[in-house]
């Protein structure tokens, strides 16, 4: 893998190497060396559970044909794949469909990484249930997202079919809750993952490469092309991965922790990806790098002083611009060079990353393998859920403007644009975070938005549709230094979706979620606004744009 930098960035990734060698980074993380981040057993129990992902794809290999197979078997059944899953279940999969395209003669894979109703109803409105395969993909089984979808979609293939679970399969680790209900449902396959293995570190497992292979994408040589790059690491004879983890680490050590992805629009979905890696695994512990992913470009790249580039060299037609953007970027800021040579060298990318971001943990002295505020919002949203079913409904659930504490006073929302600027400080990001309908409409006003910030606070804006982004940058928001300031935007449905069984619906459910995490960042004193979108959804968007 070819990998270029200019002088800042050796400058800076120089000292991590060193402190990497010191601690035989590599050699250590193949031998699974819990020591190399923690020595508290609350940690190391996670950190040996962890570590599974270093050389999956020779697990992979080994059950390829099992995989193969399945997808010959059912690919003239159906005519779509429904994956549901979040965050690590759903993005490496998103990735893969995005980056190789529709395969012919093979079902068309949708990945639904949603609660919005409104989205919900958009995936039921393309597919016919009786000839659609629906992969129930998590860990465990107990995520609300998937288990609400599931519930859904169970349902209105019932309405179609005998035998509903026919038309579902698992993707889960062995003697989880998600197993037993593929038993009991009766789902055509379930896929038993290699157990030891985080959900943000598995794309070169079942999670990543199922969803793949059942739309047509041959997964061999991708994996045997990540095999041959992790052989080289493994050797020591490929040292990217310890480069750009070096430059990461010591980045954050250096007040430059926005890590800035430049990626060419054919691979820019592979932004999301890292940004769920990097975020989740270092933002811990009062730290955090910040990964910036699908941002654009300042035209005069006056940015702050807190960032470093990360340019993705895909040989594409997109690619120029950020080439000419990057000799002027390396005047006055690190920058790194990283090449992908072809589509099946996604695969040395995931890899790439993952060693990298355990490399960066090691430099920062966290445990990159747990996430422990992940599960704050979650237990705030199932009491507002809770109270919700009990006819008590949360007045703050649809209140036209929340601020935290520590802002109340200082934002009106008829200035919403000047007062949040008056915040933003050295070091600081934004964080557009949007439990909205995805749409082109939607996606250009968000971006909109984002634009005007960047362009007016020169600082980092990072952007997020909820609740995805609760299983990706959530964690970061959460537990770094509390150098964030929050623009939640939740929204009323243009329609309803029941879920079977439960006393809420898919909007009460993404309701809850916006408002749970607002609770929860401003709990831990994070500067944070809630704005509710009244519909029709896009002509108040628009209204709110005119205000910054």
């Amino acid at each position: 893998m070819q990998i270029k930098f200019n002088k800042q960035a050796e400058e800076l990734f120089t000292k991590g190497i060193n402190k990497l060698a010191e601690k035989d980074f590599t050699a250590r993380l193949y031998r699974h060396q819990a020591s190399l981040w923690k020595t508290e057993e609350e940690h190391t129990k996670i950190i040996n559970n962890s570590l599974g992902w270093t050389e999956v794809y020779n697990w992979t290999l080994e059950h390829l044909n099992e995989v193969k197979d399945f997808a010959k078997s059912v690919k003239d059944i159906y005519r779509h794949v429904v994956l549901m899953g979040m965050g690590g279940s759903s993005l490496a999969p998103e990735v893969l469909r995005v980056l190789f395209g529709k395969k012919e003669g093979y079902p068309a894979l949708i990945v639904l990484d949603s609660t919005s109703p409104d989205w919900v109803s958009k995936v039921r409105a393309q597919i016919n249930p009786e000839k659609t395969l629906f992969i129930f993909a998590s860990k465990s089984g107990s995520t609300v997202e998937p288990s609400s979808q599931f519930a859904y979609f169970y349902e209105e293939v019932s309405k179609v079919k005998a035998n509903p679970g026919e038309n579902f399969i698992a993707i889960t680790d062995p003697n989880t809750g998600l197993e037993a209900l593929a038993k009991e449902k009766k789902f055509r396959k379930i896929f038993s993952n290699k157990a030891d293995i985080g959900g943000r570190f598995s794309a070169l497992s079942f999670f990543g490469m199922v969803p793949a292979a059942l739309s047509g994408i041959d997964i061999e040589p991708i994996l045997k092309c990540a095999k041959k790059f992790g052989d080289s690491v493994k050797s020591n004879t490929e040292k990217a991965p310890l480069i750009l983890g070096a430059l990461m680490g010591e980045g954050f050590l250096n007040k430059k922790d926005k890590l800035t992805l430049l990626m060419p629009r054919e691979v820019d979905t592979f932004g999301l990806w890292i940004e769920q890696l990097v975020a989740e695994s270092t933002g811990k512990e009062n730290c955090g790098v910040v990964p910036v992913a699908d941002e654009g470009v300042l035209e005069d790249y006056a940015y702050q002083q807190d960032r470093i580039f990360v340019h993705i060299d895909f040989k594409s037609q997109d690619n120029l611009k950020f080439e000419k953007s990057t000799e002027t970027l390396e005047k006055n800021y690190p920058v790194i060079e990283i090449e992908m040579s072809g589509l099946e060298a996604i695969s040395e990318q995931f890899l790439l990353w993952e060693i990298a971001t355990a490399a960066c943990g090691a430099i920062m002295k966290i445990d990159p393998f747990d996430q422990p505020n992940v599960q704050e919002a979650k237990t705030i949203a199932k009491g507002i859920l809770a109270d919700l079913s009990k006819g008590v409904k949360d007045p703050q659930a649809e209140a036209e403007l929340l601020t935290s504490e520590n802002l109340q006073g200082k934002v009106k929302l008829e200035n919403l644009g000047k007062d949040i600027l008056k915040f933003v400080k050295p070091n600081d990001y934004i964080a557009l975070l949007a439990y909205l309908n995805e749409t082109p409409q939607i996606d250009e006003t968000l971006k909109d938005i984002r634009e005007k910030l960047l362009q007016n606070s020169k600082a980092a804006v990072l952007f997020g549709y909820g609740p995805r982004y609760l299983h990706s940058t959530g964690q970061l928001h959460k537990g770094d230094g509390g150098n964030g300031i929050f623009i939640i935007l939740s929204a009323q449905p243009e329609q309803e979706v029941a879920i079977p069984r439960q006393s809420y619906t898919f909007g009460d459910l993404i309701s809850a979620q916006a408002l749970a995490d607002f609770k929860v960042l401003s709990q831990k004193g994070r500067r944070v606004i809630k704005i509710h979108l009244k519909k029709p959804v896009l002509e108040t968007l628009k209204r709110l744009n005119n205000l910054f």
